[in-house]
């Protein structure tokens, strides 16, 4: 129980530090661990060689339903997505510059670490939820710039640089997992259960680390707009949620790869979120907090029903013992 209950628990303790105390963090978030190796990226790296070990082949079925669901997850999570972002803005009245931080956000393709770890916490398909992060990214160099340019008519000229999102993409994550994946099939062992902790503590660090380097946007933001933009993200989400699983259910997909869907499909990176917005030249303050606040929304309901559906499944697993 312990271990499902660990990402929660966790990420709302890492967040309650980070705006009480964020100096820790904000060392903890400059650490360089040699080569010019971030401490981010070190430890994307790592939970993509132990998901990557993990992989369980024999549970997938490379067919055309197969295609079929990474397909649909991909017109959510990169077309409708942020349609839902920029209709939601408009039925809460944003200003202009908060309604362009939920819209970029929205628009934005899956999380490279934590979408991962959430699949694997509620006993979902690992497999698709790491070619979804991989396969949504990369699409998404092209999906950004139109999205964002039918959605925000300001939003001006956009530039993903595309060749270091590949780059970044090839070595963060398909390089880590490939390696991982070689790993379990020349050791012919699974890792001890402790590792799942280790992973899980990663993207601990990563929210602790982000959130202590963005504390002090949120101390300086009126609290009635934040209320506001917090409960706009919300609703984006809980939709985003609701498509993907009842989609997924209409097209008689099974559970392990529902929950792919759910906890990699909707979440949302804040890495682009926030290059993007700099790019289109909103990265600060009134556009910057409503991404800030999809990311912790996000943070906290899906590391919450990914900790509930995980235990769902260990008593149902233990009733049939």
């Amino acid at each position: 129980m312990f271990r499902k209950l660990f990402l929660p628990l966790g990420i709302i303790v890492s967040v309650v530090i980070a705006f009480i105390l964020p100096e820790p963090g904000l060392w903890f978030k400059g650490l360089n661990c040699g080569s010019n190796l971030t401490i981010n990226n070190f430890l994307i790296v790592l939970v993509f060689v132990i998901c990557g070990w993990n992989i369980d082949v024999g549970s997938t079925r490379f067919d055309r339903k197969f295609a079929l669901i990474f397909c649909a997850g991909a017109v959510v999570t990169l077309v409708l997505s942020p349609l839902l972002g920029w209709g939601t803005a408009k039925l809460f009245a944003l200003g202009a510059l908060p309604a362009t931080g939920l819209i970029v956000a929205a628009a934005m393709p899956p999380t490279l670490s934590s979408g991962i770890v959430l699949t694997e916490t509620a006993n979902g398909n690992s497999l698709l939820s790491i070619l979804m992060t991989v396969g949504y990214n990369l699409i998404s160099v092209l999906s950004i710039p139109l999205m964002l340019a039918l959605c925000i008519s300001s939003a001006g000229e956009i530039d993903t640089n595309p060749v270091k999102m590949f780059t970044q993409l090839f070595l963060l994550v398909l390089v880590p997992s490939v390696a991982g994946f070689g790993m379990q099939k020349l050791s012919k062992r699974k890792l001890p259960v402790f590792f799942s902790y280790i992973s899980t503590l990663a993207v601990i660090l990563l929210v602790w680390g982000f959130f202590s380097a963005s504390s002090a946007h949120f101390k300086q933001h009126p609290l009635s707009e934040l209320l506001l933009e917090g409960t706009a993200a919300l609703v984006v989400h809980l939709l985003l949620l609701v498509i993907m699983w009842y989609g997924a259910a209409a097209m008689k997909v099974g559970v392990p790869e529902r929950k792919a869907l759910l906890f990699t499909g909707a979440s949302k990176t804040i890495t682009i979120t926030i290059t993007t917005l700099n790019i289109i030249g909103a990265g600060t303050g009134a556009a910057l907090v409503p991404a800030l606040v999809f990311y912790f929304v996000q943070s906290i309901v899906d590391s919450t029903l990914a900790a509930k559906m995980g235990l769902s499944r260990d008593k149902t697993v233990e009733g049939e013992d």
